[in-house]
């Protein structure tokens, strides 16, 4: 079921640790062709590229990249026969970047990291998707950390607002 909803669903990759040779190359180069925009509820400022994005030609979904301003890369696909939403945000750490004197301490903190300061309690993200047919997990490997969501598309904004808090203000309470 989790590979059809990635496949099926309007799909929102958010990929963070863009940076190094990437930024060097890719950053000049598509900083020509972004063009400024507002979202339109909350009215945040973003920029869109406007150049052509390769894509298979099987893939009939509409693609966006868009940069924030905190210079987060986004690549969003957008399936109107969808019925799901979904995310998916990578962190460039993972196992091995554990200190040698705390061992799982990456994989550890992916489970520390399902709570927020504006949603302080510890059970409001599972139930909030729940309730509203999602489902969401977590994976460390060597050297990366992905948490990831699917959820109907109604709540997709409140869902992102939520998952988006987890990496803005986390809450490690001692509770957890």
């Amino acid at each position: 079921m989790q590979n059809q909803l990635w496949f099926q669903a309007t799909l929102v990759a958010i990929f963070i640790g863009l940076y190094g040779w990437y930024h060097s190359i890719t950053d000049h180069a598509l900083q020509l062709d972004f063009v400024a925009r507002t979202t339109a509820n909350l009215k945040l400022p973003y920029m869109e590229f406007s150049g052509k994005l390769e894509q298979s030609p099987g893939d009939l979904r509409e693609h966006k990249l868009i940069k924030l301003s905190n210079n987060l890369m986004v690549m969003c696909a957008k399936d109107v026969d969808a019925t799901q939403a979904a995310a998916s945000l990578s962190i460039n750490i993972g196992s091995l970047d554990d200190p040698s004197e705390l061992n799982g301490l990456a994989h550890f903190l992916e489970h520390m990291l399902f709570m927020a300061k504006k949603y302080p309690d510890e059970s409001e993200y599972i139930a909030f998707i729940k309730k509203n047919a999602g489902e969401y997990n977590a994976f460390t490997s060597l050297h990366s950390t992905t948490y990831f969501f699917g959820i109907t598309n109604q709540v997709l904004e409140e869902t992102l607002d939520r998952f988006s808090r987890f990496f803005i203000d986390p809450l490690f309470a001692p509770s957890s």
